[in-house]
């Protein structure tokens, strides 16, 4: 389990943050368009804050929520 702190402390996961807020369910793709990030760097943000137990990814089909 990583530090929530650590986690919090880009930038990017800040805002990837207040988008789940807003939205609660969001794909990674949806993420990577709304903020123009590449999907790696999606990618490597949200498996951050899924180590810190910030966030949960639901399955649904091919596709991760």
């Amino acid at each position: 389990m990583g530090s929530p702190w650590k986690a919090l402390s880009d930038d990017n996961r800040r805002q990837i943050m207040l988008l789940l807020k807003e939205k609660e369910i969001i794909t990674p793709t949806e993420i990577a368009e709304h903020f123009n990030f590449t999907m790696s760097g999606v990618s490597i943000n949200l498996r951050i804050l899924k180590e810190a137990d910030l966030i949960t990814e639901r399955k649904e089909g091919k596709n991760r929520l």
